[in-house]
């Protein structure tokens, strides 16, 4: 039996979501990266699935900051969102006196009250710009599931640092029984440290996929699991066989000219001291924002063609990629 529980003070503390540029700036598309969040990133999947299904999007310069802190406001927006919650995108008046009712984040906190997911603190403030860590953002992400606890045991702690005593400990249960975090060597997870913005989408990705696919945990056994794995699998190795890499050195792009076939991404990776960009000749498809050293750019070519590029910055930088059937 599912109930929603009404949590207040230092639930309130566990609001969630990213922050304003999030909802308002990147112009990337469906199944294209962020810039800062290269494929072999450990939170890549998680990011580019609530990407890809609008939960969150990238700063206008294409980059993620997937190491950047959450607030309480930016974590609520989030968790909403990817509860499938419909927030109603009007200025209202949130209850509380540290919110402005035409601030950006209004209506998500009014939401999540209204829905009795958090409350304010005794002074009558909702602190929206304070940092969450990552037993808040725990609280108030299964507070928003409806997600019943009543039946979760915490005989011994969690984690190292994560004790059964702590007011906190039967979110902490829950989160390791469904795979949702993940300790370090020492088996620490470090509950009073600020959330970033991967981790939170890492966490809010798992209980999803547990969800839709009628999961006992992320990494848990079942027949959904095991042809998901072998989906997954699958996947990967075609992936794997689809990515071709252009190193940016020396003022060039090698290899200059790259042949792939349709369906294949080109990854861009610059190892210049000197930032460069990926800019297709007509204007279209490839766009990138400048890429200090080591940033990364990709693009999935699916149509059968020749596309011409430079570097906006250097000209005389130029490449060419070749699509075939």
């Amino acid at each position: 039996m599912k109930i929603r529980k009404k949590l207040a003070g230092l639930l309130t503390s566990s609001i969630l979501l990213f922050s304003i540029p999030i909802a308002f700036g990147s112009t990337l598309t469906q199944g294209q990266g962020f810039s800062d969040v290269p494929l072999m990133h450990p939170n890549y999947t998680a990011i580019m699935y609530l990407k890809d299904h609008g939960i969150i999007q990238g700063y206008p310069d294409g980059t993620f900051k997937p190491d950047q802190t959450v607030n309480r406001a930016e974590a609520l927006k989030i968790i909403l969102l990817g509860s499938n919650i419909i927030v109603p995108a009007v200025h209202t008046d949130a209850g509380f006196s540290d919110v402005d009712g035409t601030a950006w984040y209004a209506e998500y906190i009014a939401k999540a009250k209204d829905l009795g997911v958090v409350q304010g603190y005794a002074d009558g403030t909702f602190k929206p710009s304070q940092t969450v860590n990552l037993v808040e953002n725990l609280k108030i992400l299964i507070a928003t599931k409806n997600i019943d606890l009543s039946a979760i045991q915490v005989n011994v702690n969690p984690y190292a640092d994560a004790l059964k005593d702590q007011w906190y400990a039967k979110y902490v249960e829950y989160a390791k029984e469904k795979d949702l975090i993940d300790a370090d060597n020492i088996n620490n997870i470090y509950p009073d440290q600020g959330m970033t913005r991967a981790k939170l989408a890492e966490m809010m990705y798992r209980l999803i996929y547990i969800q839709e696919n009628g999961l006992n945990s992320f990494n848990g056994s079942s027949k959904t699991q095991q042809q998901t794995q072998q989906t997954q699998q699958q996947t990967q190795q075609q992936t794997q066989q689809q990515i071709m890499n252009i190193d940016i050195s020396n003022f060039a792009f090698s290899p200059t000219n790259l042949t792939v076939k349709a369906g294949t991404t080109v990854v861009w990776t610059n190892h210049d001291v000197t930032g460069h960009t990926v800019t297709s000749d007509n204007g279209t498809l490839m766009q990138s924002p400048t890429l200090a050293n080591g940033g990364t750019y990709s693009v999935r070519f699916n149509n059968i063609g020749s596309f011409g590029y430079h570097c906006s910055i250097h000209p005389f930088m130029t490449g060419l990629i070749t699509v075939t059937q």
